[in-house]
């Protein structure tokens, strides 16, 4: 089942995901390991190395999920587990060791569409695939059609931080088990009969 653990989990899924695709041993990776690091814009300084920032910016509850009938377990009723969806920026940063600016710039978008290729080509994430503290469902990555006010309110929580090329992701949903549990007796069942007489009519049984 989930645990409070479910978004240090997730993430670093999420970042061993973009690693796997982008930074594995070849000698055509565009990136190193190193480079792809689980970072909010206001970390990275304009000489870093870091090429791939995934930073977790906002966690929202799961719609259609309020409903959930609580649990029953030894005698308990245990409290349904909190579903949430996580939000992602993927940003994509200059490359410091470019040999130009405008090389530089070619190389962050062509990184930026990397990552995105890696987590469309993986959106469906099966239980088996993901550490036990996620719990048994199915995770699933889409990206978030942000427009551009969006976009802008998020990296508006980043002062004098310029804004780079990037682009929103939901992950979920992330399940968080509850420790709430309340004792309760089930209700005995009763055998209720109703009986009526021959010269029972309906205007007899029903009140006018």
């Amino acid at each position: 089942m989930g645990s409070p653990t479910a978004f240090k989990e997730l993430t670093s899924l999420l970042v061993d995901l973009l690693r796997v695709r982008l930074a594995s041993t070849e000698d055509d990776d565009w990136l190193d390991a190193h480079q792809i690091q689980p970072l909010p814009p206001t970390a990275i300084e304009d000489d870093s190395n870091v090429r791939l920032g995934l930073y977790l910016y906002d966690v929202s509850g799961q719609s259609g999920r309020s409903s959930d009938s609580p649990a029953i377990e030894s005698g308990h009723k245990i409290r349904p587990p909190l579903a949430l969806d996580a939000h992602y920026l993927l940003t994509a940063f200059p490359n410091a060791n470019a040999e130009n600016e405008t090389t530089a710039i070619y190389d962050q978008h062509e990184v930026l569409g990397l990552a995105m290729q890696a987590l469309y080509d993986n959106s469906i994430i099966e239980p088996e695939q993901t550490p036990n503290s996620l719990g048994e469902q199915q995770l699933t990555i889409a990206h978030e059609g942000q427009d551009s006010t969006d976009v802008l309110d998020v990296w508006n929580t980043f002062p004098d931080v310029p804004k780079q090329p990037c682009a929103g992701y939901r992950v979920g949903p992330v399940m968080i088990d509850s420790t709430q549990k309340t004792a309760f007796e089930r209700v005995s069942d009763r055998d209720v009969r109703l009986e009526s007489t021959e010269d029972d009519g309906p205007e007899d049984r029903f009140q006018p």
